[in-house]
């Protein structure tokens, strides 16, 4: 990583032209942006609490349901794990939040969260049940001083018994995050609806999250339950790609802004990322370049 700390604040990295009527009483200049990313990057060199970076996943050819009988075991002995990512702040150059993903090691192998989360789906009560305790855990657990953003999906949440469930385990905690997600491509419109109605009636702060990514379920009624935005990483491609995709970021932006949101823009893996959410005026940003900040438990 020597060459992100050799960068000047005025090198050119990019090919194309920066977009140049961004309101400057809105977002910092590049220049200071530029600054505050290699501020934080520097401080990346100090020591990591654990750097997960080797912990490699694979997805299990063929369980035969015995996954089932494993995943009801995690839920009967409450020997989960989850690993805390960090989302940084571009303007104070601090952590601003982690955000809890569930990890899991079974039969001494890791094993991909997407493959236990879709089998999961197959059983509506032990995905409830094990979402529950889990997200009991992954609170009990945060690190602390932090907001923490919890991942939820909708499927566990479309019911008056369950939503009475994340009621009691939710309501009261002011420092918590809900970012709506989909595990599956099954997720309904009114699933969704019912579940952000139940957050927003007990006041939980909701983020939307993956916004533009292949699989994501985007209705902008939504923005109105909405604190906070993630952005997925496929936009930093496009905006390599195709730098006109700039205008639809910097229109989020500006609209978030006005509406008191917060953006969010995920995959950030490499310094040259991170200067482009600086130079768009990305508020936060989250991703495997600050892998040395994460947190496993």
């Amino acid at each position: 990583m020597k060459e992100i700390f050799d960068l000047s604040p005025n090198t050119d990295l990019w090919s194309s032209k920066s977009v140049s009527t961004i309101d400057t009483q809105i977002l910092f200049s590049f220049n200071e942006k530029c600054e505050m990313a290699l501020e934080i990057l520097n401080g990346l060199k100090s020591p990591s609490v654990v750097d997960s970076s080797n912990l490699k996943t694979s997805f299990p050819q063929n369980y035969d349901g015995e996954i089932f009988t494993q995943l009801t075991e995690i839920l009967k002995t409450g020997n989960f794990h989850t690993e805390y990512q960090p989302i940084l702040s571009l303007e104070t150059g601090k952590i601003y939040a982690y955000e809890a993903l569930a990890r899991f090691r079974i039969k001494g192998k890791n094993i991909s969260p997407e493959f236990v989360f879709n089998e999961l789906h197959q059983d509506p009560d032990l995905f409830f049940e094990f979402e529950k305790e889990l997200k009991r855990f992954q609170i009990l657990n945060r690190p602390q001083g932090k907001n923490l953003f919890l991942n939820l999906d909708p499927h566990v949440c479309k019911n008056r018994s369950q939503a009475a469930e994340w009621r009691k385990l939710l309501s009261k905690k002011k420092d918590i995050v809900c970012e709506i997600i989909e595990n599956t491509d099954s997720t309904l419109i009114e699933n969704t609806r019912y579940c952000l109605d139940v957050l927003r009636r007990e006041n939980v702060p909701i983020a939307l999250d993956d916004i533009g990514g292949d699989q994501n379920l985007f209705c902008f009624n939504f923005l109105e339950y909405s604190k906070f935005i993630k952005f997925d990483k496929c936009w930093l491609r496009l905006f390599k790609t195709k730098p006109s995709y700039k205008n639809i970021a910097l229109g989020f932006l500006d609209f978030a802004k006005e509406s008191n949101i917060l953006c969010i823009l995920e995959g950030i893996e490499t310094s040259e990322d991170f200067l482009m959410a600086a130079e768009l005026g990305f508020p936060l940003v989250q991703g495997y370049l600050f892998r040395s900040r994460n947190v496993l438990v």
